[in-house]
């Protein structure tokens, strides 16, 4: 322990986001008889969708876990310089969503069919982007794109079909395509990353956070401390934008959180050896909780 909570802050995230890229580095594909293993073997949903669905969760759920470690290392950086506030909102924000991206795929609690529908929800999302970007553009290329977009989409509804999935078309821009039930809110994700038990507190900290991320007058507002009156200015007062590190660590402390639950999705889902993340993990959820004078769960080998 050091006498400056910032420097603790950053040194614990930044040994955990380190050990967690490492881990990923050693173990480029799941371990044998894993469900990413298993649920992959022999392709049950191969299709005009995709060749390797079940593969691609693995690859899909490596991808969530590298912007989270990239968005926790993001914010290190913030907290030791500390030459920036507001960023180090939009960091966590973007390291939470990742890391509720990857719970959601590697949820326990799902079958390997669930966790391809999930995943190809995430695809169709991308598809109907590209759909209303090109929409939108004029001329011979965005047509051409236009056409091979919606291409694929009737490659997903082919294939959702033949494996007995429900397809739901685009209705409308903004409403996209999907299997199945459409995916749940980042909100929503959010809570169950946090807490599935106290689905309030994902919300909470989603709310926090955008409200920050989002330049929202009351989200920046937050961050002024009043210094003295404005002399000759009745009623106003000097301030500036500033934060003590017991609220920092309060208010920021979902993003450790919520990538320690991927971490844990990772580890069930992959079958890999993480017990090296164990002690950093642990590490960083006491130090935030030391700062913040809260209380976080601690992780079990």
């Amino acid at each position: 322990m050091s006498s400056d909570p910032f420097a603790d802050l950053a040194g614990s995230t930044e040994a955990f986001a380190t050990e967690f890229r490492e881990f990923m580095t050693r173990n480029p594909r799941p371990a044998p008889g894993s469900p990413a293993d298993s649920e992959a073997h022999g392709e049950p949903f191969a299709g005009d969708w995709a060749d390797r669905p079940s593969s691609d969760i693995f690859a899909t759920a490596y991808l969530a876990a590298s912007s989270c470690t990239d968005h926790l290392l993001g914010l290190v950086d913030v907290l030791r310089c500390r030459n920036a506030l507001f960023s180090a909102y939009t960091l966590t924000r973007g390291a939470v969503e990742a890391a509720a991206l990857g719970c959601y795929l590697t949820d326990p609690d799902i079958a390997g069919r669930e966790r391809v529908r999930r995943t190809m929800n995430y695809r169709l999302d991308a598809l109907c982007e590209r759909t209303w970007l090109f929409q939108d553009m004029q001329g011979e290329y965005a047509a051409g794109k236009l056409d091979e977009t919606r291409q694929r989409i009737s490659d997903f509804a082919r294939s959702a079909t033949q494996h007995g999935f429900d397809f739901h078309n685009m209705n409308g821009k903004g409403r996209a395509a999907h299997v199945g039930p459409s995916h749940p809110a980042a909100m929503t994700l959010i809570s169950l990353a946090v807490d599935k038990d106290m689905p309030e507190l994902g919300r909470m900290y989603q709310r926090l956070l955008s409200a920050t991320a989002h330049s929202a007058v009351h989200g920046l507002a937050r961050m002024l401390t009043p210094l003295s009156p404005n002399e000759g200015r009745p009623g106003e007062a000097l301030a500036a934008v500033n934060i003590e590190p017991r609220r920092l660590a309060v208010e920021l402390v979902v993003g450790p959180l919520a990538a320690h639950g991927l971490a844990r999705g990772v580890e069930w889902f992959t079958g890999c050896d993480m017990s090296s993340l164990h002690g950093p993990a642990n590490q960083m959820l006491l130090t935030w909780s030391r700062v913040g004078r809260i209380s976080v769960p601690s992780v079990t080998a």
